[in-house]
């Protein structure tokens, strides 16, 4: 089940936190939305003026962008409410849809794909791209002494990757470019946290991940053999529930909290060593560590058009013709584009 939190508009950071705990998959099912609320210090939505309650799935190990957010002030003058619950991935963000346990999340586009092949009922309502270039969010490491150097060193080995996420999709490209099939390596279903453990002890020859595991995998002198880069789209993607963007005064609401996110990532850049700090607490990651992976997944909005659903609707395909999609998919339905203007034209 995911941690299930409330933020208040105001208040303290959130810090007790469990550095890198250990969430699977599995024990998100459908019904993830039944966790129990720790509504310590929090008000009721009645209390914040508007009555609305936006409930934000986030993804990973730590309230990051809760903490984001109130270190930056967003919080100050907030007229709704927000409960966050935290999820390992975006897959298990999507089982918890249908029971109207959450309204929004910020994800990799992958997640999405694999919610219109099941009939989940969400939409695309923004993207963020990364503002560095030359470098991916996804990487794939191996075990220093297993004398791989290359992906095509990964035939017949094991690697970790976690199915249905932009994880998968850079394995299987990456595959491919190297004149080799899925079929050729052993896949290992493992959460993003387990992969530094189980690297080290032999039991993955090969890890595919993200930060902020990436960066502890990194510094634990895994070698990188692949990267995501010219594979990926380099995009995250708001994905909003259907439910939420019919209420008229939760939409409104969408549209106030992303525009109070892209400042609060643009102080995140203003203030490296601030926001460090506080990632590090959050993660148990070393501040150094933690400041790499911010530089790294730095990123701003961008609209939602053509390309962005042409790049989408290529990664759809390339699952399709792996089989693990069995009808093929048009994406653009799984689009909603009303907060266009709003996130990327500064309007507060």
């Amino acid at each position: 089940m995911p941690t299930h939190h409330r933020r208040h508009r105001t208040g303290t950071i959130a810090t007790a936190l469990a550095a890198l705990a250990a969430l699977t998959l599995a024990a998100c099912s459908s019904d993830a939305g039944a966790a129990t609320p720790n509504t310590s210090g929090a008000a009721d939505a009645s209390d914040t003026g508007t009555g609305v309650t936006l409930r934000f799935g986030e993804l990973g190990s730590a309230l990051t962008q809760q903490a984001l957010l109130e270190a930056a002030g967003e919080f100050d003058d907030l007229p709704y409410e927000v409960e966050y619950s935290l999820f390992p991935a975006g897959p298990a963000f999507m089982e918890a849809v249908p029971s109207g346990a959450v309204d929004l999340s910020i994800q990799a586009d992958t997640p999405s794909i694999f919610a219109q092949v099941g009939g989940i009922p969400i939409k695309v309502v923004g993207v963020q791209a990364s503002v560095k270039t030359g470098e991916s969010f996804v990487e794939i490491v191996a075990n220093p002494d297993s004398g791989i150097t290359s992906v095509a060193d990964l035939k017949g080995k094991k690697v970790a990757v976690l199915p249905a996420t932009i994880l998968q999709y850079t394995v299987v490209r990456a595959l491919e470019e190297a004149g080799l099939s899925y079929d050729d390596i052993t896949p290992v279903e493992l959460p993003l946290t387990d992969a530094p453990a189980a690297l080290a002890k032999g039991d993955v020859d090969a890890v595919a991940s993200l930060d902020p595991t990436l960066a502890q995998l990194k510094a634990s002198g895994a070698v990188v053999v692949g990267t995501g880069l010219g594979i990926t789209s380099g995009y995250s993607y708001v994905v909003a529930t259907d439910a939420a963007l019919a209420d008229a005064a939760k939409s409104e609401a969408i549209a106030d909290y992303l525009g109070r996110l892209g400042r609060a990532e643009e102080w995140a850049v203003a203030h490296g060593d601030e926001w460090a700090a506080i990632s590090s607490e959050l993660t148990g990651l070393p501040v150094e560590l933690a400041q790499a992976a911010q530089e790294r997944s730095a990123a701003g909005w961008v609209a939602i058009d053509d390309q962005v659903i042409a790049l989408q609707q290529e990664q759809a395909d390339a699952y399709t013709a792996l089989g693990l999609i069995q009808t093929p998919l048009d994406v653009s339905a799984y689009y909603d584009d009303r907060f266009n203007d709003v996130l990327t034209g500064g309007t507060k």
